[in-house]
């Protein structure tokens, strides 16, 4: 009687500690899905603004080349706008195909397989956006040259040409200061990756505390 009576109480701990477990599962899961869904809707919001601007781009530049608000004479002046803008374009065709991957990826499965599945579209495009930077650096270093015809009437040869260095020199400047401060990570990839290591050890912990 005893025997069994101990054989019971054995069983009702096992399924305490069972229960546990599976809370805890749960719990960890519930805590970095919450955390990866708030990193997702920042994602969303983030690219939502970047569709603005660049269509705000996009409306600068073909009014730059249609329209001609700096009193450009030579074909060649509209050169370094007429670059930028396909690259202003690509850029916003590839933030739409990266949100649509995304939003293709089934938030259902398990947690994990679901931020790997986020962090492998960013490892992706990580060469796009490589190019896409010097690209649009060699872009910005020319702009300044688009300008050097006005300049040289206005300011005689030596003016223009220190007026140019420095327009290069701010740009230059900026690029460096940006890189340097990280402008030019994936913040969201980085917290993505964060998260699912978090979620490892959490899963390890939960694991031990199983056996």
């Amino acid at each position: 009687m005893e025997l069994d009576a101990l054989k019971k109480s054995w069983e009702n701990l096992d399924r305490r500690v069972q229960q546990t477990v599976m809370f805890n599962e749960r719990l960890v899961e519930n805590i970095v899905s919450s955390r990866v869904t708030t990193t997702v809707d920042g994602i969303n919001r983030l690219y939502n603004a970047f569709y603005v601007v660049l269509t705000i781009e996009v409306i600068f530049l073909v009014g730059i080349l249609f329209g001609n608000p700096f009193d450009f004479r030579y074909t060649l002046q509209y050169v370094p706008y007429g670059l930028l803008l396909p690259g202003v374009i690509m850029a916003f065709i590839n933030l739409l195909q990266i949100s649509k991957s995304i939003r293709q990826i089934s938030t259902g499965q398990r947690i994990d397989l679901y931020v790997k599945g986020i962090v492998s579209i960013y490892d992706r495009n990580i060469k796009f956006e490589r190019w896409f930077g010097i690209i649009f650096l060699f872009i910005g270093l020319t702009i300044p040259f688009s300008f050097l015809p006005n300049k040289l009437e206005r300011m005689g040869l030596s003016g223009a040409i220190g007026d140019t260095a420095i327009m290069i020199g701010v740009t230059l400047t900026m690029y460096t200061i940006a890189f340097r401060f990280g402008a030019f990570k994936n913040r969201h990839k980085e917290k993505l990756e964060r998260d699912l290591k978090e979620w490892n050890k959490l899963k390890e912990l939960v694991g031990k505390m199983e056996e």
